[in-house]
């Protein structure tokens, strides 16, 4: 998989969601402070969700051979 920016093959940066597992220091109700540390991804960069360039805000697209 790989996504293109459609405004400009060069650009190479993206958001996207991904799903991460994290150890968080909560209060006693189990509301976040501080994420102390990232633990595993749950999920990685799924080609069905919205990416974005970062470069230049475009929508990114996976190429029809792919």
């Amino acid at each position: 998989m790989t996504m293109k920016c459609p405004k400009n093959p060069e650009h190479k940066r993206f958001s996207t969601v991904a799903h991460v597992m994290e150890e968080w220091e909560v209060d006693g109700e189990g509301n976040w402070i501080e994420t102390l540390d990232s633990l595993e991804v749950v999920h990685g960069p799924n080609p069905g969700n919205i990416w974005t360039c970062r470069v230049c805000g475009v929508e990114a697209s996976l190429p029809k051979e792919e």
